[in-house]
């Protein structure tokens, strides 16, 4: 390993059983869209992960696959009525929705989101969705205009408000002809999901812990907007995901947290003293103010490198086929907090698309920081706008632990628990 660093790989895990072998309970709901092929490859992969899955299907759908193969393939019985005789005293669709750790229904067609949208519950899959309560994920597939019909739109925000999770459909041709946004998205893309939905839910399950109580944290969060003109702004794709689970985490452990945050596409985790900015120099002004009563820092932020050098108070017109827009650079936060830096612990990200390890070990050096997060955004569940992340913890010592992938809560706490070993 390039500059002395020892590399130790951690063998990763997989969230559809538990640390301890509990499997998972997984109910695959089927409803009769013409993409439920790919449902049948969501069953066998589950059951293949080491989960136990419990398929129900509609009416329509047992008139385009036969609920046999579902029943091969998952190794239970597939339940189709509402009214079928469980094995005990209890209903069928209650004693599943009891033992469920995840509800996914794959394809999930525009009759089941506005009946789940609207609490209807007449079917068995229907009733079974109003009933769970654990995570609920939804694939949807249809004609690109249904999909796009506003009452169909209305029902899928109002689920995603309640906390509903969704894998977006695809664009490409459909079956029906068209060509348009609708396609069910890919079985590898669905299968991910799930193990994200999966990974947050065992991190919120961890006992509480209390080894940062009297401690002081500070975070950054998300991304900032360099405006051009009144409309229009420079950024970059920071969801503010990791930002928002450390300052999570650290508020579990017992810190007493402050959280800075730039534009996020999650909202912000509730009862944490937070600082919304726009710009990169909002962010450092923020920052500089706070810093001398802080003792940790972790700047999970992404503040912008440039911003435009002159703003134009009127919206820019397009009158010419280019536009030159010059830019300057924004000051360095990390690296202004790393010279004023006493006795507090400064973590730094390295968000990188090459030569990982290299480029954030130099960071580590030039920004002072104690330990350094370098992850590749281009790896598959890292990255921008995913609920994992892989990641790669570098200390000054020369110290290097690539973690496994993992929820950004896990990541989280991993990265709490190697500052909490650095400040000891």
């Amino acid at each position: 390993m390039e500059g002395g660093y020892t590399e130790r790989i951690v063998v990763p895990s997989t969230y559809l059983t538990e640390p301890q072998g509990k499997i998972k309970n997984i109910i695959l709901g089927v409803t009769g869209g013409i993409a439920i092929h790919k449902s049948i490859d969501v069953a066998s992969q589950l059951v293949k992960g080491g989960a136990s899955v419990h398929v129900v299907m509609t009416e329509n759908a047992t008139r385009l696959v036969q609920p046999l193969q579902f029943q091969v393939i998952s190794r239970n019985p597939v339940l189709l009525n509402l009214f079928d005789a469980g094995t005990d005293w209890k209903p069928p669709h209650i004693d599943l929705a009891d033992r469920a750790d995840l509800l996914a229904i794959v394809p999930a067609t525009a009759n089941i989101i506005g009946k789940m949208a609207n609490g209807i519950a007449d079917d068995a899959l229907s009733t079974v969705a109003v009933s769970v309560h654990c995570p609920i994920l939804l694939a949807p597939a249809m004609n690109g205009h249904m999909y796009h019909n506003p009452f169909v739109q209305r029902n899928i925000d109002t689920l995603k408000t309640h906390g509903i999770h969704f894998v977006e459909p695809d664009s490409g041709d459909l079956a029906c002809g068209y060509e348009g946004t609708g396609r069910l998205n890919t079985v590898d893309a669905i299968q991910q999901r799930i193990n994200d939905i999966l990974a947050d839910t065992r991190s919120n399950s961890l006992p509480e812990t209390t080894d940062l109580r009297g401690t002081r944290v500070l975070v950054t969060a998300g991304a900032t907007r360099e405006y051009i003109d009144p409309v229009r702004f420079i950024t970059n794709r920071s969801s503010g995901k990791m930002g928002y689970a450390i300052a999570e985490a650290a508020a579990q452990r017992g810190a007493e947290v402050r959280l800075i945050s730039g534009s996020a596409t999650v909202p912000a985790p509730a009862d944490i003293e937070i600082q919304h900015v726009e710009t990169t120099l909002e962010m450092y002004d923020a920052l500089l103010q706070a810093f001398k009563e802080t003792d940790i820092v972790i700047m999970a932020g992404a503040p912008a490198d440039y911003r435009p050098s002159e703003f134009t108070p009127h919206k820019i017109k397009k009158t010419a086929e280019t536009l030159t827009l010059p830019l300057e650079r924004n000051p360095d936060i990390a690296e202004a907090l790393g010279e004023q830096k006493t006795d507090q612990t400064l973590v730094c990200f390295a968000a990188e698309t090459n030569d990982i390890l290299e480029n954030a070990q130099k960071k580590l050096i030039r920004k002072n920081c104690d330990l350094i997060v370098a992850n590749d955004i281009l790896a598959e569940g890292a990255g921008f706008g995913v609920d994992t992340n892989i990641v790669t913890l570098l200390e000054r010592d020369g110290t290097c632990e690539q973690l496994p992938r993992a929820s950004k809560r896990d990541v989280a706490d991993a990265i709490l628990t190697k500052v909490i070993s650095l400040r000891s």
